[in-house]
């Protein structure tokens, strides 16, 4: 695997990523199945997404204009940044902190 040094924009906004990831995996999890979701839990769900959604976005930006996946590839850039980010991220909810 190639070593790729990565910003440490490129990996907070990883991050980012995944806290909108969690935060909407949460809403579901604590709200049952979306058929069920009342306007306002629908609407908050939507909000999330959304959220997501941007915060991939501006990854995905970030990532094309620091010209990584050029030099690296899109794969080896993906892994490394996963890693990097994986290794800052908080425990889910339910699953043991290894601290």
């Amino acid at each position: 695997m190639v070593d790729i040094e990565l910003p440490r924009s490129l990996v907070a906004l990883q991050l980012t990523v995944y806290a909108a990831r969690l935060r909407l995996v949460e809403h579901v999890r604590v709200n049952g199945p979306v058929r069920d979701w009342s306007p306002g839990t629908d609407a908050e769900g939507a909000d999330l997404q959304a959220a997501c959604e941007v915060s991939q976005a501006v990854l995905l930006k970030a990532v094309d204009e620091s010209g990584l996946e050029r030099k690296h590839g899109r794969r080896a850039l993906r892994r490394a940044l996963l890693a990097a980010a994986g290794q800052q991220m908080p425990s889910q909810p339910g699953t043991p902190d290894p601290t």
